[in-house]
């Protein structure tokens, strides 16, 4: 499918029209432009923002996540605001984002379940030093393991390696396997087949390979 149709690009920019389309040397799409938003969460303020962004779409979308790049400087490019070192968002763990976008697998979806809440979250720290509200992980591999940790409600990290192995294999293979959580059944015959089933939906085998190779 084309990526613009995959994307629902039309959509996305009757929405943001400060936004354009810009040349690439990636493959991919480019869009530039100013992206405004107006939101609010539980009892915290209202924001009115917006923001000079540079978004990148891999053809591979939704499994590869848009990189995201703030133009005009208004986010401190430190860690404590999670910008990556490349200075793209560091909007969550892979999975995590890619539960999010599943919801709506568009550009619109992705600025509304990723890309808004960052932003929302990180105007709150600008202008009133919150913490960011939706909760922040720890740098690294050990954040996203830790996020892992809960998404699979799992107690031990290498239960989460284990779990992100099972979804590189094919299926029935991983069913005769002995269960990650350690109950001594093999995963087929385990609740936690449930789990796998679910995140397997997300994403092919490839991805979950690829992503082990980064937090072994």
């Amino acid at each position: 499918m084309d990526l613009f149709k995959k994307v629902n690009l039309k959509d996305f920019l009757n929405d943001n029209p400060h936004m354009s389309i810009k040349p690439s040397k990636k493959d991919g799409l480019m869009l530039e432009g100013n992206f405004s938003f107006k939101t609010k969460f539980q009892n915290f303020p209202e924001v009115d923002e917006t923001y000079n962004l540079r978004i990148y779409i891999s053809n591979k979308f939704p499994h590869v996540i848009p990189e995201v790049v703030e133009l005009k400087d208004k986010i401190p490019k430190i860690s404590d605001y999670h910008i990556n070192s490349g200075d793209t968002f560091c909007l969550g763990s892979p999975i995590k984002l890619l539960t999010l976008i599943n919801k709506k697998p568009t550009l619109n979806g992705f600025a509304e379940y990723c890309l808004v809440p960052f932003l929302y979250a990180i105007s709150l720290k600008i202008k009133y030093d919150y913490d960011l509200i939706f909760g922040e992980l720890a740098h690294g591999t050990d954040g996203i393991i830790g996020e892992y940790m809960q998404i699979f409600e799992v107690e031990k990290k290498e239960i989460v390696k284990n779990i992100i192995n099972m979804l590189s294999l094919n299926k029935r293979i991983a069913n005769k396997l002995a269960c990650p959580c350690q109950c001594g059944n093999r995963l087929g015959k385990c609740k936690l087949r449930f789990t796998v089933n679910k995140y397997r939906k997300l994403a092919p085998r490839s991805w979950y390979q690829e992503h082990l190779l980064t937090i072994d």
